[in-house]
């Protein structure tokens, strides 16, 4: 819509009723392209950054499930609204965002219970492993499904009593938080548990090669 048009729409609309407050907007499929390509370069960096951060603080197996998970969440939110098609602006990214720190968050929450039951247990094979991570998961089980309900109740009071401007980031976020939880708890723990479980694996191939 170019600026006559607007301006002839606003005439009109004007004539129908004149008390009434209006807004226009123009839909460009380019600018939502582009904004779909910013969702994804923010993802991108900031799952490099986060890689980075709980590789140091845990181990590099630990960052790597990580970001596979939220690689899910993210690819799934996207994935949505490219399907239905639709609105993408900088509600979107911003909803895209949140969503990974909201994943990354009970990731981490995991991964440190993953890391104290580690020190007192046994690690000689991939089934002490096991063993560990379904302990850690029961463990966290609880909070980890308080805090996915609290922020799904919120998104979905958001996306049914909220305004317009909002009603995307709260659809996003709907979607995101559940797929989160889900990531965090059979994506990222299990990955961790397959990678862990070569290294345990790996001196005894080694050994019987020796033999």
């Amino acid at each position: 819509m170019d600026e006559n048009q607007e301006s002839k729409f606003k005439e009109e609309f004007a004539k129908l009723d004149a008390s009434a407050s209006y807004e226009v907007n123009t839909v460009d499929p380019e600018m939502a392209k582009e904004l779909e390509r910013n969702a994804i370069y923010a993802v991108l960096i900031a799952s490099i950054g986060i890689m980075i951060y709980v590789a140091i603080r845990f181990e590099w197996r630990f960052g790597l499930a990580a970001v596979i998970a939220l690689f899910h969440d993210a690819f799934v939110v996207i994935s949505v609204f490219s399907i239905f098609r639709l609105e993408v602006d900088l509600t979107f990214i911003t909803a895209v965002l949140t969503i990974v720190g909201f994943s990354i968050n009970d990731t981490i929450v995991i991964f440190d219970r993953i890391r104290e039951n580690l020190r007192f247990a046994k690690k000689t094979t991939k089934a002490d492993l096991r063993e560990v991570v379904n302990r850690s998961l029961a463990q966290t089980m609880t909070r980890s499904l308080n805090t996915t309900f609290t922020v799904f109740a919120a998104s979905i009071c958001l996306f049914i009593f909220g305004g317009e401007s909002i009603r995307m980031f709260s659809l996003a976020m709907v979607i995101g938080t559940l797929f989160g939880a889900y990531s965090s708890i059979y994506i990222a723990a299990p990955l961790w548990l397959m990678l862990k479980g070569k290294q345990v694996e790996k001196p005894k191939t080694v050994a019987k090669e020796s033999n």
